[in-house]
């Protein structure tokens, strides 16, 4: 279940965050002067993040090589436009 707090309460409330992260899957956003600052995730959700954003890096990069004389921020926009439409499609 994914909470939002205010950054004052959730520094009070730090550790039964993180305990509830960690043992129950929870979610937090933390927000300051009303808008959202930070997330507090599971692990597995922070690290999936990870490798999935080293993926797309990869990608880039081999598109990059594969297609040397092209414009960079071309190869980035199709890119991003690619992953958007993967995941419209989802």
């Amino acid at each position: 279940m994914e909470k939002e707090l205010g950054i004052t309460k959730a520094r009070k409330e730090f550790s039964n965050i993180v305990e509830e992260v960690q043992y129950q899957g929870d979610t937090y956003v933390i927000s300051r002067h009303g808008e959202p600052a930070a997330a507090v995730v599971p692990l597995p959700v922070y690290e999936n993040w990870k490798r999935q954003r080293e993926r797309l890096f990869d990608t880039i990069r081999q598109i990059q090589r594969a297609n040397p004389d092209a414009d960079p921020d071309q190869v980035m926009r199709d890119v991003l436009q690619a992953q958007q439409a993967i995941r419209a499609s989802q």
